[in-house]
Formats: structure tokens, C-alpha cells, sequence
């Protein structure tokens, strides 16, 4: 069957080409889809790492159920949220899970507004920031 290692190969690659750590975007998928590929949530985002249609179109992919294209598209955002937010973790978790715009909206930056603001995102996003840290550092 298909286990969370089915992914190892993808996941190594897409970290090495987007300069991520591997286990933070293993501690996504397991947050996101629990390493179901074709995971679909109730807003419509899809696959292993749940991207919404209109990400993944602007991120070239065609089919979001395919685990390739997923992983790499989903990587490719997180690493560009990464860099949006000058490598403050938290806070690109924060974007990746409620949208850029609402964490832009709020004014924050860096994990430390984040932490003092927290109240100010949904109960979901707070909930997953500490999820995904958490399934990160078991996969370390």
C-alpha cells in the first residue's frame, strides 16, 4: 500500500530544489492530508499537500491528485512564502493555511507579531501552525 515513504523520493527532490527542509513539508502533508493523495477538503483543496484550484493553476498544475505535481507545486509556494516572510516559519505556515492576503492584511511579518496576534487568525490556522512544527519534528 501506499505509505508516508512512497513520497520520500518526491519530497527529497522537491526540498533539495526549493531549498526546504524536508521534514517541514512532510509535517504539511501529514497536517494536510494525512499522506492521502487524494484528499479533498470541504473548500476544495486537493491532494497530498491541499492546494486550492486557483494555486495550483498559477502554479502550472494540471492535475493536482497526481503526487509529482503536488508536491512540487505545494513546495514551490511554501518556499516562496519562506522567502516572502524572510524565513519566519510560522508565519509562512500562517499564509500557506489562511492565504497571504490575511496574514498581509494584519500587518504581519515575523513569527513574533504572529505569536502576539494569534488570536487575530482563525482557530484553524492557529491550530495547524502548532501541528505542522509538531509532525515536522518527528520526521527530523
Amino acid at each position: 500500500g501506499v505509505t508516508a515513504s512512497s513520497f520520500d523520493g518526491l519530497i527529497a527532490s522537491a526540498a533539495a530544489r526549493y531549498g526546504l527542509d524536508p521534514s517541514l513539508i512532510k509535517g504539511v502533508i501529514q497536517t494536510e492530508s494525512g499522506f492521502d493523495a487524494n484528499a479533498v477538503s470541504h473548500a476544495g483543496a486537493k491532494g497530498l499537500m491541499q492546494l486550492m484550484d486557483d494555486t495550483a493553476r498559477g502554479l502550472g498544475v494540471t492535475d493536482a491528485f497526481d503526487p509529482a505535481q503536488n508536491i512540487d507545486a505545494g513546495s514551490r509556494f511554501l518556499s516562496y512564502l519562506l522567502r516572502k516572510y524572510d524565513g519566519n516559519v510560522s508565519t509562512a505556515l500562517a499564509a500557506y493555511n489562511a492565504g497571504p492576503g490575511r496574514v498581509d492584511r494584519l500587518g504581519l511579518t515575523d513569527d513574533q507579531q504572529l505569536r502576539e496576534r494569534l488570536s487575530e487568525l482563525p482557530a484553524e490556522t492557529q491550530r495547524y501552525i502548532g501541528k505542522v512544527l509538531a509532525a515536522a519534528q518527528q520526521w527530523r
